[in-house]
């Protein structure tokens, strides 16, 4: 396989994990500057979500794209050389590795994977008894229960929030 094709992949697969990371980057940047400067809490055209949405994913597309044409020139400018520089793998390789690590352990951080925290668990509890919100006390107070909250904001339901944690021995 020719050293061009090669390089492309090198480049392309941690660009698309970069490419990734920026273009939503900047659209939470554009999003805010929408919200603070342009709309704010008004009720936003559809004309702006579509615009964000586009600007997302050209975005994305135009840096992966720009990584890959990279790596191919790289590889086109290499083709001379007899063997492929295994550190080029290896630096490929480390930088997919440690841009998934900083993915996987930014979802783990906002709650999306691993365990939930109790306010998730109440909010969840309540929704599936058909209440429309959910309230805990303050973390301080030494109690720990959940409250189900009706459409009017009157308490429906109160319950401890071991009643509702998941058995920690199903996992064992």
């Amino acid at each position: 396989m020719k050293k061009r094709y090669i390089y492309a992949l090198l480049f392309g697969v941690p660009g698309f994990f970069v490419s990734l990371i920026v273009s939503t980057i900047v659209f939470g940047g554009a999003a805010g500057i929408f919200w603070i400067f342009i709309f704010g809490d008004d009720p936003w055209p559809a004309y702006a979500e579509k615009l964000l949405s586009i600007l997302l994913i050209l975005g994305f597309l135009a840096l992966w794209t720009a990584s890959i044409v990279i790596g191919y020139k790289t590889g086109e400018d290499r083709e001379d050389e007899p063997d492929l520089d295994s550190k080029h793998i290896v630096i490929s390789a480390a930088a997919i590795f440690g841009l998934v690590i900083v993915i996987v352990l930014h979802q783990y951080l906002i709650g999306n994977i691993g365990p939930k925290d109790d306010g998730r668990l109440c909010s969840e509890f309540c929704s599936e008894k058909g209440y429309s919100a959910s309230g805990m006390p303050p973390r301080d107070s030494g109690e720990s229960s959940c409250s189900c909250y009706d459409n009017d904001g009157k308490e429906g339901m109160k319950v401890m929030m071991d009643s509702i944690k998941p058995d920690k021995k199903e996992g064992s």
